[in-house]
């Protein structure tokens, strides 16, 4: 039966939930028509394009889905490395798909004022739909410009539940401009694939990568095209995030790299798995993990401290991990109230079955759900900490740890920052609405 909601007070309309305890492993909720809140934090693949430095982006695109992409490379104020090319049912009809994408590629490239080495080339469901030839595309560019490495890469939302999603796609097309190295002349050194922010030299992964005497390579940390190449030359890959699957298969089947999957993880036992397969892909010895331990015990304790008895929510968009994340927090006495979760991933089925048991009350929400309009409360409150853009919105928290995919937080050393930022959030009140306004936390100095 439908509900009429036009004119029914916010307040009024509550949030759909489930007990943890009643959640239905693993879509606790009926999916259908979505909902996208006005959290914008998760980077779209306009942005995650953009981590290839130098490159320009050129969207090939029906008018009214080229409007989103347009205002994110405006919000991030690099509209110098961002066109577009509309399609119209003119193309379609009669057949010039191909030799738009051709034409107006070679005309935007002529008016830059400087070649770029790389172009990102964003085909859309129309292309894919009506079977053009992108490839016979991309091989007539790469004969008008052969110093320019063209990429193709895809704007097709239609078709992310049925093949590969275009952020996965995206993540893997990041490595497509590299060339292969002779396994005999690879210099070395460990890369961190498909990754969205730089980890730096506190993480795990750049320890790994001092001890075994090799540079540590992260495309997030490049500034300039010249650089990227060198990426080809490291003998270990390293994904973290189950989006950057098929950027790991690509690496390991093109370059040769030996690839590792360490999903991001919050349980001391299985970070110490995970620190040791690390170190025995890098071929060094498992270093001492108890300081790192202890140090993110101590975190999580003054986290607790500045928490008191204020309740956590925690959305999916903060972390691929939500379910570990919170035995983590309930382990160090910190009280977790919400999940905001559509689903949950494979990985997380031993330790949803366990948070039922420890935790059955904890509330358990959609993010998509259409009702979820209705949901954020039209006054902001204090009594709460979100982790994530979306807990926070729909909760109207006004304390917030801002992270996605569980920041540049990996291991032992990750929970330990992870915890100095949930203390952070407990102590001091931000802006929430201002910073969950702007697309792709992180991404080129934007919030």
């Amino acid at each position: 039966m439908l509900t009429k909601l036009s004119h029914t007070p916010l307040d009024s309309v509550s949030m759909p939930s489930v007990r943890l305890a009643d959640a239905h492993w693993s879509v606790p909720f009926k999916p259908g028509l979505e909902y996208s809140p006005p959290a914008r934090g998760p980077w779209t693949i306009v942005h995650v394009g953009m981590l290839v430095p130098e490159c320009h982006e050129i969207f090939v695109c029906a008018q009214g889905c080229l409007r989103g992409v347009v205002l994110s490379a405006a919000e991030m104020g690099l509209q110098h490395r961002f066109s577009t090319i509309t399609v119209s049912e003119k193309h379609l009809r009669d057949g010039e798909l191909e030799s738009t994408i051709i034409e107006g590629t070679a005309h935007i490239l002529r008016q830059l004022p400087k070649m770029p080495p790389a172009v990102l080339i964003y085909s859309s469901c129309l292309h894919h739909f009506s079977g053009a030839d992108l490839s016979w595309c991309f091989n007539k560019l790469t004969e008008m410009f052969p110093d320019v490495v063209f990429t193709d890469a895809y704007m097709t939302p239609t078709l992310r539940k049925s093949e590969m999603p275009p952020d996965n796609k995206m993540r893997r097309q990041l490595y497509h401009g590299l060339k292969p190295v002779d396994p005999a002349h690879k210099k070395g050194g460990l890369l961190l694939a498909a990754t969205l922010e730089v980890f730096g030299p506190d993480s795990e992964f750049a320890r790994a990568a001092k001890l075994a005497g090799v540079p540590l390579y992260e495309i997030a940390a490049l500034t300039q095209y010249a650089d990227y190449p060198s990426m080809a030359h490291a003998k270990q890959v390293v994904t973290i995030n189950p989006a950057g699957k098929q950027a790991g298969e690509m690496l390991s089947a093109h370059h040769q790299m030996a690839w590792k999957t360490l999903l991001l993880d919050y349980n001391e036992d299985r970070i110490d798995a995970s620190i040791k397969e690390l170190c025995d892909l890098m071929e060094i010895p498992v270093w001492d993990t108890t300081p790192d331990k202890l140090a993110a015990r101590e975190a999580l304790a003054r986290a607790k401290a500045a928490l008191g008895d204020t309740p956590v929510a925690i959305c999916q968009t903060a972390t691929t991990r939500p379910i570990a994340l919170t035995l983590r927090l309930l382990g160090a006495g910190i009280r977790v109230s919400d999940l905001f979760c559509d689903g949950f991933m494979p990985y997380e089925k031993e330790d949803f079955a366990l948070l039922q048991k420890l935790a059955p009350d904890i509330a358990v929400h959609p993010t998509i759900t259409p009702v979820m309009r209705f949901a954020s409360p039209s006054k902001k409150r204090d009594d709460i900490v979100a982790i994530g853009q979306k807990a926070a919105w729909f909760t109207g928290a006004t304390r917030m740890v801002n992270m996605i995919e569980g920041g540049p937080w990996w291991g032992h050393v990750g929970m330990r920052q992870m915890a100095e930022a949930l203390e952070e959030a407990a102590k001091n009140p931000v802006d929430v609405d201002r910073i969950i306004s702007v697309k792709g936390y992180g991404c080129n100095g934007c919030c």
